[in-house]
């Protein structure tokens, strides 16, 4: 989807403030795709690169990942998933919370090129509960914790913390969850496969 040197300038590219520009870009990008129109999506990627590189902007970077994950069939684009993944664990290191949040729910899918691994899933959901208040965050941290996915990990004051703070933020399913699974009494599993999938069904 682009250049090579761009893809590397992107790799190496210094995180600051975010941009007004991302949205615009996307909404070209999805109207451009919708209709057919190949200047149209190219005016947005564009923009999406203004706010990458002159800008420096963590949405517009984290939004470039994604259309470098998906690729576009309207530009010919093939997905780049490696390329797409260096730049998301980038973004992890600047704690910028969608990153965050996304990366989080690969490791605990085991999706998307990555190894499954529940422990740095759980830290990375509380990292973006804590730093940046995400209550979808805290809502699946909640249930890591409280079906001990993480061995250890089972402290009822700090999961009461997390499926409170989700319920309070209307989260879909917490407050289910939270009368069925911590308030019952009686211990059950959700058993969730797929978390972006289960996630996506609410």
């Amino acid at each position: 989807m682009i250049k090579n040197f761009l893809i590397t300038a992107l790799l190496i590219a210094q995180f600051s403030t975010a941009s007004p520009l991302t949205d615009g870009a996307l909404r070209l990008i999805q109207i451009g795709s919708e209709i057919g129109s190949r200047d149209i999506v190219m005016r947005g990627q564009s923009l999406l690169m203004k706010g990458a590189f002159d800008l420096n902007d963590f949405d517009a970077i984290y939004e470039t990942s994604k259309q470098m994950r998906y690729g576009n069939t309207l530009m010919g684009y093939q997905p780049q998933p490696r390329v797409a993944n260096e730049i998301l664990i980038k973004l992890v290191r600047q704690s910028h919370d969608p990153a965050l949040y996304d990366y989080a729910l690969y490791l605990l899918d085991g999706k998307g090129g990555f190894v499954k691994n529940d422990f740095l899933a759980l830290n990375l959901f509380e990292e973006s509960f804590e730093v940046h208040g995400n209550a979808d965050a805290a809502f699946i941290a909640a249930v890591i914790r409280n079906e001990s996915l993480v061995p250890g990990t089972k402290d009822e004051r700090r999961i009461g913390e997390l499926i409170t703070f989700a319920v309070l933020n209307k989260v879909k399913g917490a407050s289910e969850y939270q009368a069925q699974y911590i308030d019952s009494g009686h211990w059950r599993s959700l058993n969730v496969r797929y978390w972006k999938d289960w996630l996506a069904s609410q």
